[in-house]
């Protein structure tokens, strides 16, 4: 599934957060209602649990049953007492003060505060209920048609490579050998690129919309995914059996919504970028020392199995 960019900065944010262990730091010396716990001078009360524990539950739903339990209540209070040790002792040793830990305290802090602002207005803001999900389904009955399509792909790394095997395959160059030679997906390459038969639903959904849009023999422009430049080749296409509904709804909200809140953060972000004042001196890059490049494979780096297609 495609990751969109403002989505991309709450994962990133949300994987440093995760390093901590048990979400945010609960409990504190004078802690309200009956105190559950204690390390030392420290307290933690039935309600600060409560509240980590439901922290806890919105990253990962699947713990419910488990944190519901007594016995696994227990286990994350083990967590707990862990934590607060590990804590003070740090801070028996001061090491809040050196300046290497400020400084990760100072990065994490502007990621929390990235992530609550890219929540409260793309994530908060931006939603797709079952009306507009059924509206879409309607309105584009051959994305559910269940057809598959047969494919070749030629996989390369920049734009200017990908118009000059166009160029070359307007001269009747051989698609399947072009691939053979300079295709960087090293695992269809030998055979000529080909993908074999794939459904909408496996492939990125830009290159999906070209390749359904194909006809026999006719290869596509080249398409942008995150792996590269693809020019695309359909060898044959099969009608398949139409999805309903209920098979798609969920898929299908997922798609619209991500798809909507990456509108709504590219818009907003181009309106931060017209407000602001940015100078950039780029005479000034590179920068730093970071020791000499590496050594140039003997073979193209290994790319995923079926470039422009879902692992």
């Amino acid at each position: 599934m495609k990751i969109t960019m403002w989505r991309a900065v709450v994962l990133a944010v949300g994987c440093t957060i995760g390093l901590l262990g048990c979400g945010k730091e609960g409990g504190n010396a004078k802690s309200q209602g009956p105190v559950l716990l204690t390390v030392n001078e420290w307290s933690y009360s039935a309600a600060d649990l409560e509240k980590e524990l439901g922290q806890q539950l919105r990253q990962a739903p699947q713990m419910q049953p488990f944190f519901a339990t007594k016995e696994g209540q227990q286990q994350f209070l083990d967590r707990v007492v862990r934590r607060e040790l590990l804590l003070q002792e740090a801070e028996k040793r001061k090491l809040g003060d050196q300046p290497e830990v400020a400084e990760q305290v100072a990065t994490l802090r502007r990621e929390l505060m990235i992530r609550a602002l890219v929540q409260d207005e793309i994530g908060s803001k931006i939603k797709v209920e079952e009306k507009d999900v059924d509206e879409y389904f309607k309105a584009h009955p051959e994305e559910f048609s269940g057809d598959t399509v047969h494919l070749r792909h030629i996989l390369v790394q920049t734009e200017d490579e990908a118009k000059d095997l166009q160029a070359r395959l307007a001269k009747n160059e051989s698609f399947e050998e072009l691939a053979k030679k300079y295709s960087r997906d090293t695992a269809t390459a030998p055979k000529g690129g080909d993908l074999g038969d794939l459904s909408r639903e496996q492939m990125l959904p830009d290159f999906a919309r070209v390749a359904f849009g194909l006809k026999p023999g006719e290869v596509s422009a080249p398409v942008k995914t995150p792996f590269g430049f693809h020019l695309i080749k359909l060898v044959d296409r099969k009608k398949g059996q139409a999805l309903a509904f209920e098979q798609v709804k969920g898929q299908l909200q997922r798609r619209l919504l991500d798809e909507r809140q990456s509108q709504r953060f590219q818009a907003w972000m181009k309106d931060l970028e017209g407000g602001a004042k940015v100078t950039k001196n780029e005479s000034l890059l590179p920068v730093g020392k970071f020791g000499p490049p590496e050594p140039a494979p003997s073979a193209p780096a290994p790319v995923d199995t079926k470039a422009g297609t879902k692992s």
